[in-house]
């Protein structure tokens, strides 16, 4: 039986490798060995299941991000039958057909003759 390894996977088990040796050495000087020994294997074995993880050929992040969607994410959408659905411009169109419309047109004079004078003699218009 050929058995095949990718390269990320060969990744993941150096860095569970890395993380196993360094809790072990780390902790293996205070008290009993064999409790770092156990801690250093279960941390391995935690970076052996991501890197071996294949399920639907999703790896591990894949199907754990699918799970989160379908579980938590997504709304079961409910549908009914026997009934028309009011389309909302038809609304809006019926509710502006039933207001007044008050329009108040005012008209601004924005140019002052008097103040044009004012500023020729300050020098501002030329």
């Amino acid at each position: 039986m050929w058995f095949s390894i990718s390269f990320v996977q060969l990744i993941v088990l150096a860095i569970g490798t890395v993380f196993a040796l360094w809790a072990f050495s780390a902790f293996s000087n205070s008290g009993a060995k064999w409790v770092w020994v156990v801690l250093a294997i279960i941390i391995f074995l935690i970076f052996m299941v991501i890197a071996f993880f294949n399920v639907s050929e999703l790896n591990l992040p894949a199907f754990i991000a699918k799970k989160i969607k379908d579980n938590f994410l997504d709304v079961p959408k409910k549908f009914q039958s026997n009934y028309t659905k009011i389309d909302p411009t038809e609304i809006v169109i019926a509710k502006s057909k039933q207001e007044k419309w008050k329009q108040r047109i005012e008209i601004k004079e924005w140019l002052d003759i008097s103040k044009v004078s004012e500023l020729e003699k300050w020098g501002i218009l030329g």
